[in-house]
Parts: C-alpha cells; structure tokens; sequence
C-alpha cells in the first residue's frame, strides 16, 4: 500500500527527473510539481497546515494550504535576486558590462585559458565579500560578451565561475546563503557559537577554500584543455578597441556603482553591526535608490523602467519559487528530517566520523536539492542532537561539517545552488546554453574532489580548527 507521504515523494521525484532531463524547460517541470502537490494536498489533507495561537496558547486561526505552501518560499532569497537583479540590469544598459568586458579581453590576450583564471578567480574573490548569486549576476553577463567578442564557447568559463563561486562562498559568512543561515542559528544558540562570525568562516575554512579552488582549476585545465588550445581569430582587432566606447551613460554608471557598493557595505555591516534589517531588504533597498537616483541620458531614457524589468531573470525566480516549493512539500511530509536522522542514528558514536559524515551526505543531498532548504532542515537537528547527547557531542565541527558539505555538494548539478541556478539562466541567452549533462561531467568531478578536500581537513584539523574553543 502506498502512503500519502510517498505519493509526495514521488511528485518530488518526477518533477526533479523532469528538470534534470531537460524534457520541459525547469521552470515548467518546477511549477508543473508544485501544481501536482497543491492538487494532492487538498484531496487528501496530507501537508500540516499554517496555525496562529495566541499567548496563552488557544488555537486563533488555521490557514489555508496555499498560505502554507507560500510560507515554504524562502522569500529572503528571491527578495535578494531580484533586488541585484536590478542592478544588473540597469549596469548593462549603461554599458557597464560592454566595457568591463573588452577591459578583460584585453588583459587575456585572447588566450581561452588565462580568461578562465581571470574571470574564476574574480569571481572567487567577490563570493568572500557578497553572496555568490550576487557575484554571478554581476560577472555571468560580462563573461558572455567577452566569448562573443572572441567568438569562443563561454560554456567553460561560466561554468568555472559559478562553480568557483561556490567554492569561493564556503570560505565566507555572507558568501553562501547556507553560511548565513549557519552563522544566524549559531547567533542565536544558547550559550552563542562566536566562532561562526565573519572572521571566523575566514579563518576557518579560508585555507581549506583556497585548496579546494586550486584543485578546482587544475581539473578544469585537464577537462577543457582542448577548448583553452583554441585562440580567437579577432585578437588584434580586439586589442584595438577602446573600452571607454562602450559606456553609453558614464553618470548613470558612476551612480549605480556608488550605490551598489554602498548596498555591498551594508551586507557586511549588518553581520559586524548586527543590524535589523535582512540581507533581501538591503538588497532591495539599494536597488530601490538605485532607480530612483537613475537619470539615464537621452539614447536609453525612453523606456527605462521597462528596459530595466525585462532584463531581470523572471523565469529563474520563478523557478526558484517552485523549487522552494517542491522541497517543502518533502520537509512537511518529514523526509529531510528523515535524512538528517539518518545520519546521527549511524554516525553519532564518534564526532569526528559524524562530521565527516554530515559533509557527505549534505553535498549529495545538497546536488539534487537546492542546499539552502537541506541545509534549513539539517541546522535544528544538529542542534536538538547534541543537547540529547549530554555534552558528549558539540555542535560547532557539526555545523562546519554543514557549511563544507552544502557550499561543495552545490557544484555537482545546475540545480545545487542558486548560483548554478542563475549561471544556467543567463547561458540562455546565448547560442550555447549550459545543460545538465555537461554541468554533472563537469561538476561532479569537482563536487567530489572538494569534498575529499574537506574530509581530510576535518580528519587532521579537527581538534585544532573546528572543535569548540
């Protein structure tokens, strides 16, 4: 006899098959899942819906269960994209993009693979001090002008960036999304984990990051060597340009760059200063100014507004919402409960073997769902065990465990992160989009040799860098 709970799974199941296969486009596989989970939760009743109590704990109000399915949209993400979607949006109408692009065509010379390292190892750079889902929005765009430029595949670098921008965010508390989410509970923990601050990610996994990034590039050496011996025929001519041709609004440029790197200074500054305000609502914020404080000269002045929201990725944000949806309706049912169980009922006699553990079974789960809801479901767990557990298990190596597992297990598949998520998006909107075949050859290879990266840390420099102080 099959349960309603497995009638989930399966929806969760197909949809995801859907996606990977590329049959439909993801969006429509995401949304068509979410669709059949609605239907299925109102036949049968088998989610738990929304409740509100009062403060002496009386039953107010049970909510309907689209109001529940809602609340499984991480809605702090999407606030997020969208808000540096913005400003991405209105840097390429200026011409920002046009230029920075040719300014790196020419440091590269044309050579395929200097590119890759260039652009990786910027993008590396700018996921330890924003998220990586920013860095991809604001590097991803460029990246396709210059292969156009050069006339070359921009499938390999882009997917060196986003997959670098992973790796590159594990090393950062406002990095990863996952990270942030760590950072927060660890926060709010009784007594506080102080080591998971800003500092403290750097510190911690900074050495281990750089390690997994050097290996990273050395199998993207041996993957694309074929396609890095290529050279563009249009080097001289490309040489020749002036980058400074490509601003159309210089004024318009300057003003969203103050901007947006004032709203890069506020993500710092609220984890330092332990500001109110969330991350999605500073992101929107500066895009909000940035609108606002936009006096696009006369050549993109007409239309502006409409310029700037039809370049914004609706269709990945639309495919986030039902990927959040897909997953919640497998956390209420209990699965990934079920999963992070798992690991502690066979792995929970001896710390360091369950570290390693969770950073294994976090990157597998982490490669076929998003790792933003895994590692939701994963952060109460490791808590609630290591309370049960009497002090004999603490939750600070479990938690890095956490971070390493979920920031790698992402490069495996398009759908590990959302930064995998936005590459696969913009890579559309040229003639050579990346498909999930060639992220998982790709990928795959990566996601397992950090991951063994991380395992030896954790073996060697656990008493001395992830342990409790």
């Amino acid at each position: 006899m099959v349960s309603q709970e497995q009638v989930v799974l399966g929806i969760f199941i197909l949809s995801f098959v859907l996606i990977l296969s590329e049959v439909v486009h993801r969006t429509i596989a995401a949304w068509f899942g979410s669709v059949l989970m609605l239907l299925y939760g109102h036949w049968t009743g088998v989610f738990h819906l929304h409740e509100e109590y009062n403060s002496a704990g009386q039953l107010i109000d049970t909510y309907t269960l689209e109001h529940t399915m809602l609340g499984w949209i991480e809605w702090e993400v999407i606030g997020l994209l969208l808000g540096m979607m913005i400003f991405a949006s209105i840097l390429e109408l200026c011409g920002f993009f046009e230029y920075v692009a040719i300014k790196a065509s020419k440091m590269s010379k044309g050579d395929p693979w200097r590119l890759i390292v260039l652009l990786g190892t910027f993008t590396t750079l700018l996921s330890l001090v924003i998220d990586n889902v920013t860095a991809i929005i604001i590097i991803a765009p460029v990246t396709l002008r210059i292969c156009n430029k050069l006339e070359i595949n921009p499938v390999p670098p882009l997917l060196a960036e986003a997959i670098l921008s992973d790796t590159g965010g594990v090393a950062s508390m406002v990095g990863d999304p996952p990270n942030v989410m760590i950072a927060a509970a660890a926060a709010d923990a009784t007594p506080a984990l102080e080591a998971f601050s800003f500092n403290g990610f750097l510190f911690k996994l900074g050495i281990l990051t750089f390690i997994a990034w050097a290996a990273t590039l050395i199998y993207f050496r041996w993957y694309y060597k074929d396609w890095a011996e290529k050279k563009s025929p249009h080097v001289d001519l490309l040489m020749e340009e002036d980058e400074w041709d490509a601003i159309n609004d210089k004024q318009l440029m300057y003003t969203t760059l103050f901007i947006l790197g004032m709203t890069v200074v506020a993500f710092s500054a609220k984890s330092l200063l332990d500001l109110e305000i969330e991350i999605d609502g500073i992101a929107l914020a500066g895009a909000g100014f940035a609108l606002i404080a936009a006096r696009p000269g006369e050549e993109i002045r007409e239309g502006f507004i409409n310029d700037v929201v039809e370049k914004v990725e609706w269709q990945a944000l639309l495919f986030f919402v039902g990927l959040f949806l897909l997953v919640g309706g497998i956390g209420d049912v209990g699965y990934l409960d079920q999963v992070a169980n798992w690991i502690f009922d066979n792995f929970g006699d001896d710390e360091v073997k369950l570290a390693i553990a969770i950073i294994w079974v976090s990157a597998i789960a982490s490669a076929l769902i998003d790792n933003i809801p895994f590692t939701a479901a994963m952060i109460p767990v490791i808590f609630s065990i290591t309370e049960a557990s009497g002090g004999t298990l603490s939750p600070e190596p479990l938690l890095w465990a956490l971070a390493m597992g979920a920031g790698f297990g992402g490069n495996a598949t398009p759908i590990g992160s959302s930064a995998n998520v936005m590459t696969v998006a913009i890579s559309e909107r040229s003639p050579y989009p990346i498909t999930t075949r060639e992220w998982v050859r790709a990928g795959l290879p990566v996601m397992l040799i950090t991951c063994f990266v991380a395992t030896v840390f954790m073996y060697f420099f656990h008493g001395a860098l992830y342990a409790p102080l």
